[in-house]
């Protein structure tokens, strides 16, 4: 079965991608809400270095990390995951090269 099937455009793997950015969106919203690195991390029960390395890319949030995100903060879950917009300005665009 195929995700396109159910107008899922792109993958799990692909939206955890670091170009994609949900830890930009999660560092966007803790910023608009005026989180700190501390509470942010205190509120999924990790250390601030830990945070900074989900920050960085280099270790994925969680999926339970994301939603006590979006209920501490009030906000839509969907605010951490990248807009189909975003989805689509971070594909690599193809070129043509005529023969």
């Amino acid at each position: 079965m195929r995700l396109q099937e159910f107008g899922i455009s792109h993958t799990l793997t692909d939206m955890t991608n670091q170009q994609i950015g949900i830890p930009d969106k999660v560092r966007g919203v803790a910023a608009e809400k005026g989180y700190t690195q501390e509470r942010t991390a205190l509120i999924i029960g990790i250390s601030r270095t830990q945070l900074v390395q989900r920050y960085a890319g280099r270790t994925a949030f969680k999926a339970d990390e994301i939603l006590k995100l979006a209920v501490e903060m009030r906000v839509p879950v969907e605010r951490f995951f990248p807009s189909e917009t975003d989805l689509h300005e971070s594909a690599p665009v193809e070129l043509a090269v005529a023969s």
